[in-house]
């Protein structure tokens, strides 16, 4: 996982801006050798005139967290965000940052009361009914624990940053967007040939099962466990009038939208309204039972072994307690439980029966690459195929009985290497090809991607322009770096 994570850095927007409203509920864990002298306690770093605040580090780590976060379908661990250096990964983003906001500085860019208050007025997360809400905007941030000026600090240099960026915007000429267009959507002419194993082909014996998972141990491993005891604490029977609701609603009706965004009208958030109403009364008899948990004077209801994997129990907080740690209320099936981490187990090298499966599997894998591998490349000294006629990187037809995403893993292969011949195995066959014919420029194509072409052409160009510019920045501005990382 960590090995995918550094792979894919580059997929990582170097600004993730506050003012995108990705409101973050992760905490800030502890950092490694700081250096608290003098002004730099409220600081990591100073970059030309401009400092980097402890809170806009800690912002921006938990917004690079909850990126990759996503990215893994919430299974990204605080271990795993160490090892991959994501403090390193956020410090270096807002030393960029700042690079280029001190250079806007020095050319007179400002971003006035003015720009601010139009792009908080534009901003669809404070408009109700489409017109900007003072009340929603506090609103929002208060539940949010954001202090105003923090975030319209944030805005301001959000709006600075874009100002740099559109002062060196370069459009894409005719001859760029025609030169990636033959890059992007040039065609080949292919004939291919597909090469299976027969069912018994390869096989494995127990001898070497068990050689293979001597040699691989390290691989197979136990999953980390926590024991937890458990307090439930039932659902109050607290009844609310439409009154009741209705007020609640009024104050957080914000967090109540469709899919779409839209806000959800009273009656359509009615049930969850209940549910929310009640877990905020129930809030304090809740903190109380965790106090008297936390004291020994009640007794866990229920004892439970969870794993790194559970998407029920918050997961992200249990890994980062300590050995009997009680954790504070937390709402689980819309009812309140306090936890407390009974033991922590370690993964630890399985045993040959626990491993012989996986171990089984893993060994026919390669054996059959291995064998497919060969085959193809006898396949290739003299090869005759089926021709397929023309094809591009984004033709959705099926090749060679694949299904569309791995028929585009196929041709995203064929067009990313210069040879005539390959092959590429992909679900567990090979298939062998031949390039017959290319055609580097379809006037269709321009004509139909001519604005998405544009677009790349920009980024591509936007790319290479703020990397030269900041390469040449840190020549100029002083960084001095007061975060040391872990």
């Amino acid at each position: 996982m960590i090995t995918w994570m550094q792979r894919h850095k580059k997929y990582l927007v170097i600004t993730i801006w506050i003012s995108t409203i990705a409101f973050v509920g992760a905490g800030f864990v502890g950092w490694g050798a700081y250096d608290l002298n003098k002004d730099r306690a409220a600081s990591v770093a100073k970059v030309g005139h401009r400092t980097i605040s402890v809170k806009e580090f800690q912002s921006a780590y938990a917004n690079h967290y909850n990126f990759y976060n996503n990215l893994l379908q919430g299974q990204l661990t605080q271990e795993q965000a160490e090892q991959m250096g994501l403090d390193k990964i956020v410090m270096s983003s807002l030393i960029n940052q700042t690079l280029l906001l001190n250079y806007a500085d020095e050319i007179g860019l400002m971003a006035s009361k003015k720009d601010v208050i139009e792009r908080l007025r534009n901003n669809p997360n404070f408009q109700s009914n489409g017109v900007f809400s003072k009340e929603l905007y506090y609103s929002i941030l208060k539940s949010n624990r954001i202090n105003p000026n923090d975030y319209e600090h944030e805005l301001t240099k959000e709006i600075l940053y874009t100002k740099l960026e559109n002062f060196f915007k370069l459009p894409a000429s005719t001859k760029e967007i025609e030169i990636f267009t033959s890059a992007f959507f040039m065609e080949d002419r292919l004939a291919i040939n597909t090469i299976t194993l027969d069912a018994n082909e390869v096989t494995v014996n127990e001898e070497a099962i068990k050689e293979y998972w001597e040699k691989n141990k390290a691989n197979y491993l136990t999953k980390k466990s926590y024991t937890l005891e458990l307090l439930n604490l039932p659902a109050s029977a607290t009844k609310f009038d439409d009154k009741a609701l209705e007020s609640f609603y009024a104050e957080e009706k914000h967090n109540y939208k469709h899919e779409d965004g839209k806000l959800m009208s009273f009656d359509e958030a009615k049930e969850k309204l209940i549910v929310d109403l009640r877990l905020k009364n129930d809030k304090k008899s809740a903190l109380e039972s965790f106090l008297a948990f936390k004291k020994g004077e009640v007794n866990a209801t229920e004892t439970k072994v969870i794993y790194d994997d559970d998407t029920l129990f918050p997961i992200d907080k249990i890994q980062i307690a300590a050995k009997d740690e009680v954790l504070k209320p937390v709402i689980i099936k819309d009812v309140y439980v306090v936890i407390k981490v009974k033991e922590i187990k370690f993964p630890e090298p399985m045993s040959y029966e626990l491993a012989k499966k996986e171990a089984t599997r893993n060994l026919l894998d390669e054996l059959q690459h291995a064998a497919l591998q060969k085959k193809a490349e006898t396949k290739l000294e003299k090869f005759t195929g089926n021709d397929i006629g023309f094809v591009s990187r984004d033709s959705v037809k099926s090749i060679a009985g694949l299904n569309e995403a791995k028929s585009a893993e196929f041709l995203g292969h064929v067009f990313d290497n210069t040879s005539k011949k390959g092959y590429k195995i992909i679900d567990g066959k090979a298939i062998v090809y031949e390039i017959l014919e290319q055609k580097l420029l379809n006037d269709d194509k321009v004509k139909q991607y001519v604005s998405l072409i544009g677009d790349n052409v920009l980024q591509v160009k936007q790319k290479e322009l703020n990397q030269n510019l900041i390469k040449k920045l840190a020549g100029i501005y002083k960084v001095e770096q007061y975060y040391k990382g872990k």
